[in-house]
């Protein structure tokens, strides 16, 4: 029960503050509620006490964090969407089903196996990178690296094809 109410009392101070701090990395007023919330959310299911002179560079340290991880996440999301899409419709002017169906047979050649499987988790399955990465027993750079080179190959496949 104490620790509810410090987590109220924290929100209440420190609230503003962290809002502001995510309006100047994300600009999308949601987002940025979303981004503190979890801030809140991740203290209360980690059962974190913070000291009182450390409390507000913690969330503040934070909310940077996880806005930072919201546009990392964004620009390969954003990314993929472009290769998938713009690329495929560059390509041939097929149908949506044999566009990813093309897709589909790319991913399946991804070597090696752990790309593909990255990718899968990341896209299919919406894992975020520090889940993939516990789940793979790798890093979140090698995440990153795998996925960013996932999208390099696609990316080439399809020009080849565009080009034949």
């Amino acid at each position: 029960m104490k620790q509810k109410t410090d987590i109220e009392k924290l929100f209440r101070s420190h609230y503003e503050k962290m809002y502001r701090l995510a309006r100047c990395i994300l600009y999308d007023p949601e987002e940025c509620r979303d981004a503190v919330s979890e801030v809140f959310a991740k203290l209360i299911a980690d059962g974190t006490v913070l000291l009182p002179e450390r409390a507000e560079g913690y969330l503040m340290r934070s909310v940077r964090n996880r806005c930072i991880n919201i546009l990392a996440r964004k620009s390969v999301k954003e990314r993929a969407v472009r290769l998938l899409c713009s690329e495929a419709e560059a390509a041939e002017t097929a149908d949506e089903n044999s566009r990813l169906e093309r897709v589909m047979q790319i991913v399946d050649r991804l070597e090696p196996p752990l790309r593909r499987r990255i990718l899968q988790l990341r896209y299919l399955e919406e894992l975020p990178y520090a889940d993939i990465a516990r789940e793979q027993g790798v890093s979140k750079v090698t995440v990153y690296n795998h996925l960013s080179q996932a999208m390099d190959f696609i990316r080439e496949q399809l020009k080849e094809e565009a080009r034949q």
